[in-house]
């Protein structure tokens, strides 16, 4: 019996070998013992009580996952209680918190919490009683209670107007960044209230609204409250039945936002139409966005000629993810003519596009002057050695991608063929494309890969007066 435990005789009989080998490395304050996962099936009362206690002793444990299934109110008050004055916890996960008393219980001790960073509910269940006490704790979180920057509602359940009441108490914690909506059927109705969080002054930057349905309807609530919002850098729109239709809305998001960077739009339905509205939000003088993702969207080479076209007007965007479309040889095409006089797109993923060697052959052609891109990646298309080897050669000539990726099995060689340009442009090459470097540059260049006898080499083979000056 180990001797935290000889000092309760009476629980000790009870408590099972894990719980106590838990609570005993909370008591010995281990410091490499920083994260605890209370997620066992059967965490009843008496148990929480004993795990509150040895927590209550503990100052190293900075996150807590807490299954709550068969916590009631006794064990909830007892990890309340502790949760409530400890200073050192950042992070903390509640799953399976469906019952009201539970819930009410937590929140309500939890306001005096000014540690917490981190906030997350997974699989459980707010009813608009126990709502009204976590958008409290919410809105409490003033000048004295800052710490909180990120909360996470995922696969969770909102009963009644208990997302609304959720929402209105978002809107006033100051101290929100990062906030998650992920699978909880929100739907369109339940994006006017997430769009009353954005607002004009407030802090959120992320807001990550995956699989919830929220349809066009939803997209066309949201878009005021992202074009008032004057933080907001990152939306994620994923797997939410956007259509061509919501497209127009995302349209005005992209074209008119000063201050979005990041929108994600993977597994929709915006087909050629929706990429049609989107270009022509990214060719307006406004636009801000520096990464946008349009993977699994049905889009074919018409969308992906209307998106490359963009390109020789944007001067914003960096990042453009077109993965599990269909834009094929014709897209491809498309995108190097494209690419030749964009100078800002560094990184364009084409994954499982039907693209042939006859498509890599017209990216091959065009990739010596592409002076912008820094990472291709073409995995998962229907390129065979010969579409590898005219990609390589092009590569050759190339010294600015810093990335390349074909095929996850293509033949020894040529992967090393492959992996020796790219390192040789990360390493600069493309300093010998500039006339009329200073002297002094030169040792530095030289120092900075001189570690790397192959890079040296190379370097040296393009100038070999540098080892006189």
């Amino acid at each position: 019996m180990s001797l935290w435990l000889s000092s309760t005789s009476l629980m000790a009989p009870s408590v099972p070998a894990w719980l106590e080998e838990l609570c005993q490395r909370l008591v010995d304050n281990d410091k490499n013992f920083r994260t605890v996962e209370l997620t066992h099936p059967r965490i009843d009362d008496v148990f929480a009580k004993v795990f509150a206690k040895a927590l209550d002793e503990n100052t190293t444990v900075t996150t807590l996952v807490l299954s709550c299934f068969s916590i009631v109110d006794d064990g909830a008050y007892a990890i309340g209680s502790v949760l409530a004055n400890n200073k050192k916890l950042q992070k903390l996960q509640f799953r399976e918190l469906r019952n009201s008393r539970e819930v009410i219980t937590f929140f309500s001790l939890l306001k005096e919490n000014s540690s917490i960073e981190e906030l997350s509910l997974r699989h459980s269940q707010i009813c608009p009683v126990g709502a009204v006490h976590v958008a409290n704790y919410f809105q409490s979180r003033g000048p004295d209670h800052a710490a909180l920057q990120e909360i996470r509602f995922v696969d969770c359940q909102f009963i009644g107007n208990s997302l609304e009441i959720l929402c209105e108490g978002l809107r006033k914690c100051r101290s929100l960044q990062r906030l998650y909506f992920v699978n909880t059927e929100i739907g369109s109705h339940g994006s006017v209230y997430v769009a009353n969080v954005l607002q004009d002054g407030g802090c959120l930057r992320e807001l990550y609204l995956g699989e919830n349905e929220i349809g066009d309807d939803g997209v066309a609530a949201l878009s005021g409250g992202v074009l008032r919002s004057t933080s907001l850098r990152l939306l994620d729109l994923r797997a939410n039945a956007i259509t061509s239709t919501g497209a127009l809305s995302l349209q005005g998001i992209v074209g008119r936002s000063q201050f979005l960077q990041t929108l994600l739009l993977g597994s929709n339905e915006l087909g050629n139409l929706g990429v049609v509205a989107l270009g022509r939000g990214l060719n307006q003088a406004s636009c801000v966005l520096q990464k946008l993702d349009l993977s699994d969207n049905g889009i074919d080479h018409e969308g992906a000629c209307s998106i490359a076209s963009s390109l020789l007007v944007n001067k914003s965007l960096e990042e453009l993810n077109l993965s599990f479309n269909a834009i094929g040889d014709a897209g491809a095409g498309a995108f190097a003519s494209g690419l030749q006089r964009n100078l800002t797109l560094r990184c364009l993923t084409l994954r499982r596009n039907s693209i042939t060697n006859a498509g890599a052959l017209m990216l091959a052609e065009r990739l010596p002057t592409m002076n912008g891109l820094k990472e291709l990646t073409l995995n998962k298309n229907l390129i065979d050695m010969n579409g590898c080897s005219a990609l390589l050669e092009a590569l050759r000539l190339n010294v600015e991608l810093e990335y390349l990726s074909i095929q996850e099995n293509f033949s020894e060689p040529v992967a090393r063929q492959i992996i020796h340009w790219i390192r040789l442009n990360k390493a600069g090459r493309r300093i010998f494309r500039h006339p009329n470097v200073p002297c002094p540059v030169w040792p530095l260049v030289y120092g900075k890969v001189s570690a790397e006898s192959d890079l040296l080499f190379h370097f040296l083979k393009e100038k070999p007066e540098v080892v006189s000056i």
